[in-house]
């Protein structure tokens, strides 16, 4: 009879949640809220400070969906972890000084690293649907994928404009150097490839970010619709 020692038995290894960022569809709704009020919103920081502040808090929507897909696969997502609490930190630094130029450079520099870790996972979704992923939650993913490349690009143009003033022209600016506002509306409006022509770059730099951003835009809509299409195929998807 063979020894039941040597009988080896399959040991069960730690899943990773490769479905994390669309296992609840009111967290990913949350975060589309969440986007569309910061990303469009934005004019009401020029209200004044308290103002400003009702802003900053609607970036809780965001560190909730940024914590609740680290906390479903933390070796997966530690990234999300760091950024959010480098927003967390720097927004209240900017919230007690919003006069600050270099506390409103850093939190928008965070703003952009945790847009991108969180743009990288949405993406991550996109080219490789999970198995129990729907339709409805693809596109909300691709709709919250499509809004965070318009502010990783805005944060850009932010710090661009933050470290070489003069890189954009806006010939409303109240001031020599172009606001963040303004960037981040700009920033919008190339990714659609409107070009309004209001804000314009004028640094070779801001240049080529903002071709590069055109670009993409244009690239992340064809791709990701055939890409829907490509899934809405699938009989098993949505029964």
């Amino acid at each position: 009879m063979p020894d039941s020692r040597n009988r080896r038995f399959p040991v069960a290894m730690p899943q990773r949640h490769r479905d994390a960022p669309v296992r609840s569809r009111r967290v990913l709704g949350i975060l589309l809220a969440s986007l569309l009020l910061l990303q469009f919103g934005y004019p009401i920081t020029l209200e004044g400070p308290w103002w400003t502040v009702a802003y900053l808090l609607v970036y809780t929507g965001v560190l909730f969906f940024g914590v609740r897909i680290a906390n479903d696969d933390p070796g997966r997502y530690w990234a999300v972890i760091i950024a959010s609490l480098f927003l967390s930190g720097s927004g209240v630094w900017f919230a007690v000084q919003q006069e600050d130029s270099t506390a409103q450079a850093t939190f928008i520099g965070a703003i952009g690293i945790l847009q991108l870790t969180l743009l990288i996972a949405l993406g991550a979704v996109l080219v490789s649907p999970p198995p129990k992923a729907r339709s409805i939650d693809l596109i909300l993913v691709a709709v919250s994928a499509y809004l965070l490349l318009g502010g990783v690009f805005g944060s850009l143009a932010s710090m661009l404009e933050y470290h070489s003033p003069g890189s954009y022209l806006d010939p409303h600016a109240s001031t020599g150097s172009v606001e963040w506002h303004s960037l981040f509306y700009n920033s919008y409006v190339t990714l659609s490839t409107l070009g309004y022509g209001d804000v314009v770059p004028v640094d070779p730099w801001a240049r080529s970010l903002m071709s590069l951003e055109a670009v993409l835009g244009t690239l992340f809509v064809a791709v990701v619709i055939a890409r829907l299409v490509g899934v809405a195929k699938r009989t098993d998807r949505d029964s």
